[in-house]
């Protein structure tokens, strides 16, 4: 068969391409067993508990190489800034932050001082 034969065919059957090609594409090889999920991330600690009308607050993450922390005061009154306030984990003060901002709805950010917060974390005001 020669070339201008084959070209005739072709177009009058321009569905034996498209045949070929879903039928090519179909063959692959699956895998026996599927493959089983990654496990999500760990997330942070729930809190069980929160005082209300208070001046608590708790770490929601934490930037260690740019020093800083986002706050989470969702039900609680909001810092101002230059607040100084104190990093409490498990009932004992482990640092210090200083609230800078911004704030969006009941978060704010604020600079480490002193200490490594982790997320879970209690703050509130600092006391002379």
């Amino acid at each position: 068969m020669n070339l201008a034969a084959f070209i005739s065919v072709m177009r009058r059957l321009p569905w034996i391409p498209c045949l070929l090609l879903l039928a090519s594409a179909g063959c692959q090889n699956l895998p026996l067993e599927p493959v089983p999920a990654p496990a999500p991330p760990p997330a942070a600690p729930l809190r069980t508990h929160q005082a209300l009308d208070a001046d608590l607050g708790w770490v929601q993450s934490v930037n260690p190489r740019l020093r800083f922390v986002v706050l989470d005061y969702s039900l609680n009154r909001l810092p101002a800034v230059g607040d100084r306030l104190d990093l409490i984990r498990d009932g004992v003060v482990v640092g210090e932050l200083k609230v800078t901002g911004p704030s969006r709805g009941g978060t704010t950010a604020a600079d480490i001082v002193e200490g490594e917060p982790k997320a879970g974390d209690q703050v509130r005001p600092r006391r002379p």
